[in-house]
Order: structure tokens, then C-alpha cells, then sequence
């Protein structure tokens, strides 16, 4: 199988606290910095459901209430529901919003493929 030629070249500048960054990235990567950076760029070229800043703020929002309205109704329903749980619970989504957004992004895209 041929592969397409490559007739273009992207060539930029970034700051030195940038290119430490890409290093600590590759560490397990097993590409070049050259390499890692193609490949992000293709990935993201590739996805098109990216989300834009404002959506993604508000996105983050709801998938945090959805979970605080999950947990806390279940925990109501078990009768396990106190004030210290509920704060706990509260504090728990706060820091947990990131793996919720991309488990929530991740079961959406599953469904789409479908």
C-alpha cells in the first residue's frame, strides 16, 4: 500500500517552558517531540465533536449537577442522606468534574458510532 504524499510543512515557534512540557508528554509516548506533536495535531484535526470554550464551561456544569441529582436521589431514596454526606458528596463532584466530563464525552461518542 502507497502512502499519500506529504506536500506541506507547519513550522512554528513555542517558548522553552512549552518544549519541557512536550518532553515530560513523550516520556512514555515513545515519539519524538517531532512526532507527538504531529500526531496531537492529527487527533485533533480528526475530532469533530470538539466542544467550544463556552460549551465545554457549561458542559462541565451540568455533568457535576447531573451527577450531585443522581447520587444524591439514590442516597435519599436508601435513606442514607445527611447534611455531612451531602457536603462530602458536593466536594466529591467538584473534584471529579474532569473524569466525569470525558466518561460523560466518551459514553456520547459510543453512542454516536452506533
Amino acid at each position: 500500500m502507497m502512502r499519500p504524499e506529504k506536500e506541506r510543512t507547519i513550522s512554528y515557534r513555542i517558548t522553552e517552558e512549552e518544549w519541557i512540557e512536550i518532553e515530560k508528554r513523550i516520556t512514555n509516548a515513545g515519539e519524538s517531540p517531532h512526532q507527538w506533536a504531529r500526531s496531537a495535531l492529527l487527533e485533533k484535526l480528526r475530532r469533530n465533536d470538539e466542544l467550544t470554550r463556552p460549551d465545554r464551561f457549561l458542559f462541565h456544569h451540568l455533568v457535576r449537577a447531573q451527577y450531585l441529582i443522581t447520587q444524591g436521589f439514590q442516597m435519599l431514596a436508601d435513606q442514607n442522606l445527611t447534611s455531612e454526606d451531602w457536603k462530602k458528596l458536593r466536594v466529591n463532584a467538584k473534584l471529579r468534574v474532569p473524569e466525569l466530563v470525558e466518561s460523560a464525552l466518551a459514553s456520547y461518542a459510543k453512542k454516536g458510532a452506533h
